[in-house]
């Protein structure tokens, strides 16, 4: 199964339109957006916390953490990820949709949204956990119920 969706993956990479293809303002206004947006900056934290979170997971791990920072920052570094998202990004927006998305975001508050975000995403995952706990008996008695035999 994992081999399928690995395949699928590199695959779905392979024939997706290169970022040098794509018309120069749409890779410019796509890159500007990604500098307006901060991306570089929540990739390296976003980074860190699976890096921090696989470590927690896999103390024996902590050894080999060099390891996995130099491999991190070879594969999934902004550097490394520019060209896809600037191509993500061009195919999914006009020129004057990421032109805006930039002033947006450049924008108090644009700038504010940007401050916010991480906190705002982590209290709606610990909601989303709470609810999910809250209500795991329900679940867990539909899918019982599922194999009782009527």
């Amino acid at each position: 199964m994992m081999m399928r969706l690995l395949n699928a993956a590199l695959l779905a990479l392979m024939l997706a339109q290169p970022a040098w293809a794509m018309d120069d303002d749409a890779v410019d206004a796509a890159r500007d957006l990604l500098a307006a947006s901060r991306t570089e900056q929540m990739l390296v934290t976003v980074l860190d916390q699976i890096q921090a979170n696989m470590l927690a997971q896999n103390p024996e791990m902590v050894a080999h953490a060099q390891v996995m920072r130099d491999f991190m920052a070879e594969h999934l570094s902004y550097d490394a990820m520019e060209p896809e998202l600037i191509a993500l990004y061009a195919e999914a927006f006009t020129v004057a949709e990421l032109r805006e998305l930039a002033f947006f975001y450049r924008s108090p508050v644009g700038q504010k949204s940007l401050d916010l975000m991480p906190e705002l995403m982590q209290k709606s995952n610990a909601l989303t956990i709470n609810r999910l706990q809250a209500h795991l008996p329900a679940l867990m008695a539909r899918l019982e119920a599922l194999d009782t035999p009527h």
